[in-house]
């Protein structure tokens, strides 16, 4: 009897929340249906129909990096609007040149520049690849040209083709080593060849007969520049003696490990002259292990033996010789050193990745060159700038690309991105394929619809490409910065402003002093110039002087930075380590930083992101803290600080439709900052109009 009662209760209670479900069930249904009649006209059946319209960059957000997405959203006799954030472009960090203080090899390129340098060294010229012969006689490597088919005279001297100078351009074989190609051309295109390989890594240039002349450097135009101001010209070749003497020219610290490489067909003349307990240092017995005036010394091998019990490892480029291979045996090197020889790091990261869709592609290098493992290179075109005749491209075989990534910028799917080599790949980030690859064209890379700019280049060239790829025109410059019709260039002092398209003059700006920092601003459509004198000058489009700030800030200006607030423009000067912001006749705010050197910076809803970096004692990006401080940009006051990584921090990387902001560090660990409550992040509604 209890079991029935009990029974009964639970169905009435069941029938009970059943009939209360199915009421709520109506009543939401008509409450839905009710909504939808307010907003949906009845008998409207058509799909509602959007319009969307960019817009400047709304108060309080950078110029530079935002715009406004103002969607018209229509349905019937109704209009709604919403606003939203848009990236124009991706912040542009502070350049810093990248290096590794877990890998970091400081090597010397001695070159051996006696006259018995021009004999011939056991090799053949390569094929397909040009010469040119100097005034002086020598031979060196030249850069590619299409107007040389065998040989061509000119004013700088005559241009020939290797299989050309393997009939018409050989040695004397002085030493009987055979081959055609003198020994200076080779070890001047070997050593070019091995500078292009090794990326992150300090080198000096030295001379047999003066030392160095080159000192540490990881820029490859200085390098290139030391080794073509070389003439084989000097009377002797004491090579013991100069690589005695170079062994305490590396840095007491920071230096990984310590190579020389010695660029020489080991013909010692007038050499020996080293103290007498080292002229026989490797104890082989050889009776020329002294000082000789003319030809035949080979106290080489000793002091190699002896630098290798320093640490210092001792290479040989030259021809393959017992002398030379055995000196560097001695010497704990080889002969003919590649990048593969010091061990370059298997994976790095030198700039922030890009953001595609749903995937993050991160521009990751392996043994020192471009290679992220989502690209397919299987179709790529490449092209090469030639050095003749109108600047132009030519098509070419595959080539490899050289040299770390350097520079990105990404439109749409299209993923821009120049190397440390100047190589400039286009790459649709989609789908990872590669479209095409251009030798020559390197610095910081933009994109302009379908306008391609890069600059400066090893060089000191600023390329203006087109769709095709082809140069469309260049100038010479230290910066550039671009509006959708003009390039603005900096070259020392000398602004120049040229049609974007085809490069004809509009006009010239000459500043107090060299132009360290350049920007257009496209929401005021002005271009402010930052010079090493602590100004900031502010240009309008035709480069015609309106106004002069003055941040006061130590240092020198590194970087600009633009927004509006309550419709007055204000400017964010950054300098390494503190940042300004200044409104036309008045600073309102003036720091330094104590968080480190600035690397990035950008303006949202009022406050300025600053990333910062303080390395370690060696300066490595794999060391040190790397913070990002959230600043008041009309006060300048601390609102927060935030460590990101104990290493430098590339970025940041803005991603309005996932509400978050990402730095990168070197071993592609990421950092996310959620920036979903920022005001326009998510779309803000504006209101609805009804029509009548």
């Amino acid at each position: 009897m209890y079991a029935l009662v009990f029974c009964v209760a639970v169905q009435g209670i069941a029938l009970i929340t059943c009939s209360l479900v199915a009421h709520n069930m109506k009543s939401g249904t008509t409450f839905t249906k009710m909504l939808s009649l307010r907003h949906i006209p009845a008998g409207t059946e058509e799909e509602p129909v959007f319009r969307h319209t960019a817009l400047h960059a709304p108060e309080g957000w950078d110029h530079a990096c935002f715009s406004t997405e103002l969607t018209e959203k229509t349905w019937g006799n109704q209009c709604r609007y919403s606003w939203r954030i848009r990236i124009r472009q991706q912040p542009d960090g502070l350049n810093q040149v990248p290096m590794l203080s877990g890998w970091r090899p400081h090597v010397i390129l001695l070159v051996d520049d006696g006259q018995d340098m021009l004999a011939a060294c056991d090799c053949r010229y390569r094929d397909n690849n040009l010469y040119l012969v100097k005034a002086g006689g020598e031979i060196v490597p030249a850069q590619d040209r299409d107007d040389v088919i065998s040989s061509l005279s000119t004013p700088s001297g005559t241009f020939f083709r290797g299989d050309y100078g393997n009939l018409w351009h050989q040695a004397d074989d002085t030493y009987l080593l055979g081959g055609t190609m003198p020994c200076w051309t080779f070890a001047i295109e070997s050593l070019k060849g091995f500078i292009d390989s090794m990326d992150l890594c300090p080198m000096a240039v030295a001379t047999v007969s003066g030392g160095i002349v080159q000192s540490f450097t990881t820029d490859r135009a200085l390098l290139f520049s030391a080794l073509e101001g070389l003439r084989p010209q000097a009377a002797d070749s004491a090579l013991s003696e100069s690589l005695l003497s170079l062994l305490d020219s590396f840095p007491n610290r920071c230096s990984t490990a310590n190579h020389i490489i010695v660029a020489t067909n080991g013909i010692a003349v007038g050499d020996g002259d080293i103290p007498s307990w080292l002229q026989d240092y490797d104890n082989d017995g050889n009776p020329d292990d002294r000082a000789i005036a003319g030809e035949g010394s080979h106290c080489l091998d000793d002091v190699a033996a002896y630098a290798r019990s320093l640490g210092i490892s001792i290479h040989m480029t030259g021809p393959d010789t017992p002398f030379l291979r055995d000196t560097a045996d001695k010497g704990g090197g080889i002969l003919m050193p590649d990048a593969d020889a010091f061990d370059p790091p298997a994976s790095l990261v030198t700039l922030p990745h890009c953001l595609s869709r749903d995937a993050r592609r991160v521009l990751a290098n392996s043994d020192l060159h471009l290679s992220p493992v989502w690209v397919d290179w299987e179709d790529t075109a490449f092209f090469k700038r030639m050095a003749n005749g109108l600047p132009h491209l030519s098509d070419v075989s595959a080539l490899g690309v050289r040299g770390t990534a350097l520079s990105a910028f990404m439109e749409g799917e299209s993923l821009l991105c120049t190397t440390s080599r100047d190589d400039l790949v286009s790459i649709d980030a989609a789908t990872g394929a590669c479209s095409w690859m251009v030798e020559g064209a390197g610095g910081r890379v933009i994109g302009r619809e379908d306008i391609t700019i890069a600059g400066p280049d090893s060089r000191g060239d600023i390329v203006v490409l087109g769709d095709g790829p082809q140069i469309r025109w260049l100038c010479r410059g230290d910066l550039f910065t671009a509006s959708e019709g003009s390039l603005y260039s900096a070259d020392g002092n000398v602004i120049t402003a040229h049609t974007l398209r085809d490069g004809f003059f509009e006009a010239v700006y000459t500043a107090d002093s060299a132009v360290c920092a350049l920007e257009y601003d496209p929401c005021r459509g002005v271009v402010l110039a930052a010079s090493q004198t602590g100004q900031i000058t502010i240009l309008g489009q035709d480069l015609a002087w309106l106004d002069l700030l003055f941040p006061n800030l130590p240092g020198g200006i590194r970087g600009i930075r633009s927004f509006h607030s309550r419709r007055e423009p204000h400017v964010i000067a950054l300098a390494e380590r503190g940042a300004a912001c200044l409104r036309a006749g008045d600073i309102l705010w003036s720091r330094s930083l104590e968080a480190g050197i600035i690397t990035n910076a950008v303006v949202m809803d009022s406050k300025l992101y600053l990333s910062a970096w303080e390395p370690g004692e060696c300066g490595g990006i794999d060391t040190g803290e790397s913070s990002l401080m959230i600043l008041d940009a009309l006060t300048g006051d601390i609102i927060s600080r935030t460590t990101l990584f104990g290493a430098k921090a590339f970025g940041p990387v803005i991603d309005p439709d996932a509400g978050i902001m990402e730095h990168i560090s070197w071993d592609t660990s990421i950092h996310q900052t959620d920036i979903s409550d920022l005001p326009g992040v998510s779309p803000c509604g504006l209101g609805t109009r009804i029509f009548f």
